[in-house]
């Protein structure tokens, strides 16, 4: 590559690179936007790296996470990170001075610009005089969509390597899914991977209306409901923030805040479009650009297979369950194989969630596994936000699916596998804890029925059973508690 379109594309990136940065961390009247749960994550790791204190795996983090849910504001509110620290972060505040350089570049240029990582970086090094062995700086990289850069694996790989020995580099890089991160050998073991997931409606209330819940009311109610003994203990627990959880809702939460947050309110990129129908879209567009850019780059699938994605989704969002045989014969695939094949890219690719079906009598996953979006936002944009009878409440599904994601299956702290019940009057779901005992877990739109958590809890043997959705909490029996669906979103 010729060094002076590097140093030309190099010094236009520089320069316009403040009003870029601007666009992502202010509002439309200069206000600076608020921040998501997870930039606590990045303090954190910048704190570690400003003070020497950054473990090997941790000098290279990939975010992952499907598009349209805030990775690239996220590097740049990281990137302007001076403007979001607040007194409480007064040991960062206090190193901040040591970051000596800060790169924040989007790899989708680059590759417009036919620019690859390894040439930008080889420039980078010699007008910056270091190397990446010895750089006696802290050097701070941000990364956006590295995938565009078809070597981008290797090149990290490479930067993990050329950096052993020393502690003053940092990179953070994101990609549109954890589909090429888990088609890349070794690279996982050399990186620490950091999912971001779609937004719950605690995060939605701060982004869109500027409404904090209570600190630390989330990990109380997590901890109450997932970690306690029994039924009673859940309730009395519950029962000490209820008012709590009531106040807030009738002093912060206006009318049909829920109905709209599970319409378009998990993508921070569609919170700011009021018109409905334009949000539908834009979330359509995350879709579009999931097969467009992650699916079809992978070329696994004749063009006819692929064409096939979008009837795919719909009639998944428009069913409750539904076999592979049904599904192959609607789609007109010829092969089962195919159809798997299609359905796992879609899990590894960030938009739907598998759930398999409890205990080993009912055999693989080909028997009805329970295909759920990552969050009902993409349900109800496929749906256009028409449901038909007795299929609405599968957002619900959809919404606790990403609360076991996001919350209770990562780094194992509450569960270790969410599974359901394949009977007709089997529960929604069994989640299984550390310990493996079992919690049976049904979830609806104004829910007082207790059944399938009855016969669900006498198949497993499960600790308690909670049924959200009721209109008041309450203590059914030893074994079950119903539960009003404000404490779930507030998790």
């Amino acid at each position: 590559m010729n060094k002076a379109d590097i140093e030309q594309f190099y010094t236009k990136w520089q320069a316009n690179l403040p009003q870029r940065i601007e666009g992502y961390i202010y509002n439309e009247n200069r206000k600076i936007l608020p921040t998501r749960f997870m930039f606590a994550k990045f303090k954190k790791v910048i704190e570690k790296f400003l003070n020497d204190e950054l473990p090997e795996t941790e000098k290279i983090v990939l975010m992952p996470g499907i598009r349209g849910i805030g990775k690239s504001t996220l590097l740049a509110q990281t990137y302007a990170i001076e403007k979001f620290l607040k007194p409480k972060d007064r040991n960062l505040l206090d190193n901040i001075g040591k970051l000596d350089e800060k790169l924040y570049l989007d790899v989708s240029q680059l590759r417009a610009d036919q620019i690859s990582l390894n040439d930008f970086f080889n420039f980078y090094e010699e007008v910056k005089g270091f190397s990446f062995e010895k750089p006696q700086k802290k050097i701070l990289l941000l990364l956006d969509e590295a995938h565009f850069d078809e070597n981008w694996g290797l090149f990290l790989k490479t930067i993990f390597d050329r950096t052993k020995g020393h502690k003053d580099i940092l990179v953070i890089a994101t990609g549109s899914s954890a589909l090429q991160i888990k088609m890349i050998p070794d690279l996982g073991r050399r990186t620490d991977i950091w999912e971001i997931f779609p937004m719950k409606f605690n995060e939605y209330l701060i982004l869109k209306y500027a409404k904090y819940p209570v600190s630390g009311l989330s990990g109380y109610l997590r901890d109450a409901l997932f970690n306690s003994s029994n039924a009673a203990e859940v309730f009395e627990r519950l029962k000490i923030k209820s008012l709590e959880i009531r106040k807030f809702f009738i002093e912060s939460v206006l009318p049909n805040t829920e109905r709209n947050f599970f319409e378009s309110g998990s993508f921070p990129s569609a919170i700011r479009i009021e018109n409905k129908q334009k949000a539908v879209e834009k979330i359509k567009s995350v879709i579009d650009g999931i097969i467009a850019k992650d699916i079809i780059t992978l070329q696994r699938f004749k063009t006819q297979t692929i064409a096939k994605i979008g009837d795919l989704l719909y009639l998944l969002a428009q069913s409750d369950l539904i076999s592979y045989s049904k599904l192959k014969d609607a789609l007109k695939i010829e092969r089962v194989e195919t159809l798997e094949s299609l359905i796992e890219v879609l899990v590894m690719s960030g938009v739907l969630i598998r759930v398999k079906t409890y205990g080993k009598t009912y055999g693989s996953t080909r028997k009805t596994p329970k295909l759920l979006f990552v969050t009902p936002s993409i349900r109800s944009a496929v749906l256009n936000n028409i449901y038909l009878t007795g299929i609405e409440g599968k957002k619900l599904e959809d919404y606790f699916a990403l609360i076991y994601l996001k919350d209770l299956q990562s780094h194992g702290r509450y569960a270790v596998n969410l599974s359901y019940d394949l009977a007709e009057s089997g529960a929604d779901f069994v989640l299984t804890r550390r310990d493996r005992s079992n919690i049976v877990i049904e979830v609806g739109f104004n829910k007082e029925e207790t059944r399938q958590v009855e016969n669900t809890l006498k198949k497993t043997g499960g600790k308690y059973g909670l049924v959200f959705g009721s209109k008041e909490l309450e203590l059914v029996s030893d074994s079950i508690i119903k539960i009003p669906l404000r404490f779930l979103l507030m998790i």
